[in-house]
């Protein structure tokens, strides 16, 4: 998949009709809508079943709560709708400029602009949620941004540079999380684990240690916990579009399928065991424990190395980090600078998939092909076919 520039998009695709760049399933702009609407919606409930089938995996401890289980059926279909918004009002939108400018395509109002101005649609997720997804997508655009740089000779990505990435980012990111441990509200943060409360000396429990019991069964706990998590995740992925032959999925199970459950096991078993060491070590417990027992931890990711989970670690420490700095009035809390942040975010990385997919995050044409129900995939064909006509 080649890079379509400026120039090359508009002399192809400048005067062609939008009944076959932006919904070719019906001529008519006004008769398209409702089966936009209607397959955005088919998509958003398949791809967020995936989301919240794996946060749930996540939060087995608020399983028996009556509100958690409300919350997250309100969530679901807030979410449900955001999906549906934006891609269906992207159609509308693509359309409506198009009428303005004469009829024309031009490279940025084709979908950069309407995707962007659709990114308003994040406040339908409460703000507890919108800030993960805020936080998501500006570990997309990063990693985008570190593959164009990577493209261009500027740098050079390697395992060994994404392991040492992930190490100081956990290594941060633990040291915060501790830090905001004590606070009644905490920042809305979605990753792999929270740590434990720094346990203060007044506490009067004669285990130093932040957790109760044993440290050995408290390690092996974790350990275990969470191998049997990035199992569920990994057979979840693997299983379910196969769901109608179980056998065949069963049987194509390799031993790549075990390693983001290694990863999540050790990730947590060793954060664990170094915090406990340096706390019977030291006779008290500290927030700074965090610091080499997150990165320790990090090795981890040699199981699943990935660039995009190492920019979600450093985003997380980022994030807490901000945090802090509106506490202290140091950012103005008056602009919604987080929410003008993802409409950036979500038209660049939505207008990458069309015009630069070589280093588009996968997550991007996952979400895009999923809540689109392959309309999405329809209309790039239809682009590369013109495209191929006049060269």
């Amino acid at each position: 998949m080649a890079v379509i520039s400026k120039e090359l998009f508009e002399r192809a695709c400048g005067d062609v009709p939008c009944s076959v760049i932006v919904h070719p399933w019906n001529e008519s702009c006004l008769r398209a809508s409702p089966e936009t609407y209607y397959q955005t919606a088919i998509g958003s409930i398949k791809f967020y079943s995936i989301v919240y089938a794996a946060q749930l995996l996540m939060q087995t401890k608020k399983w028996k709560k009556k509100e958690f289980w409300k919350k997250m059926g309100e969530y679901y279909i807030r979410s449900t709708l955001l999906g549906a918004a934006v891609t269906g009002t992207y159609a509308n939108m693509s359309c409506f400029l198009r009428w303005m400018l004469g009829n024309k395509f031009t490279f940025y109002t084709y979908n950069r602009i309407p995707f962007t101005l659709t990114g308003l649609y994040i406040y339908l997720e409460p703000p507890s949620r919108r800030s993960l997804i805020i936080n998501l997508f500006f570990n997309l655009l990063a990693e985008y941004y570190l593959r164009s740089l990577e493209r261009s000779g500027y740098l050079k990505i390697t395992k060994a540079k994404q392991t040492l990435l992930f190490m100081i980012g956990s290594s941060l990111l633990f040291y915060l999380m501790r830090l905001e441990g004590d606070k009644e509200q905490r920042t809305p943060l979605f990753w792999l684990y929270t740590p434990e409360k720094v346990r203060r000396k007044e506490d009067g429990s004669k285990n130093v240690c932040p957790h109760e019991g044993p440290c050995h069964k408290f390690i092996l706990k974790g350990y275990g916990t969470y191998f049997g998590i990035g199992l569920a995740i990994s057979l979840a992925r693997l299983i379910i579009p196969k769901i109608k032959t179980p056998i065949e999925a069963i049987s194509s199970i390799r031993g790549k399928h075990f390693k983001m459950a290694l990863f999540f096991g050790s990730y947590i078993g060793i954060y664990r065991a170094v915090v406990c060491y340096l706390c019977r070590k030291q006779g008290f417990d500290s927030a700074l424990y965090a610091l080499p027992a997150g990165y320790l931890a990090g090795l981890s990711s040699m199981f699943n190395s990935s660039l995009g989970l190492s920019i979600a670690v450093f985003s997380g420490a980022l994030k807490l980090f901000s945090t802090i700095l509106y506490e202290k009035k140091i950012l103005p809390d008056f602009i919604p600078l987080p929410e003008l942040l993802y409409c950036y975010c979500q038209g660049t990385l939505f207008h990458a998939r069309f015009m630069d997919p070589d280093i588009c995050p996968n997550y991007v044409f996952n979400l895009m092909k999923t809540v689109s129900n392959h309309r999405c995939e329809w209309v790039y064909e239809n682009i590369l076919d013109i495209i191929k006509n006049i060269q």
